[in-house]
């Protein structure tokens, strides 16, 4: 598995290439989870080139998800294929994580809402 990080407007764009499993998921969690300890809040997970994820992988999600919270971050995940969205309904997963279609779709949803 590899992963890139890159600063976007208000979020850190997360790809990733590869499965999200057994035993890159433990590298992955900890990547991810010494950026938020390091003052990252607000993560979008580019899923695009994630042709599988395991249950290691939904579980080093949901303490990502867990850390960027406790920080008032968030964690938004984007280009999920059908394989993968499967398995998060049959988790029940599909309503704990905002998701977007597009990495574009993603990057908006964490710019301020203007006022009037």
């Amino acid at each position: 598995m590899n992963v890139y990080c890159e600063q976007v407007d208000k979020c850190t764009v997360v790809t990733i290439e590869g499965d999200v499993s057994v035993p890159e998921s433990d590298q992955f969690r900890e990547f991810l989870m010494h950026r938020i300890e390091s003052g990252t809040r607000d993560l979008l997970l580019d899923f695009s080139f994630v042709p599988y994820v395991d249950s290691s992988g939904i579980s080093a999600l949901l303490l990502l998800l867990q850390a960027a919270r406790k920080k008032g971050g968030d964690i938004r995940l984007a280009g999920i294929n059908e394989r993968i969205m499967s398995l998060f309904r049959q988790v029940g997963l599909h309503h704990v994580f905002r998701r977007f279609t597009s990495l574009d779709e993603g990057i908006q949803s964490f710019q301020p809402c203007e006022t009037i």
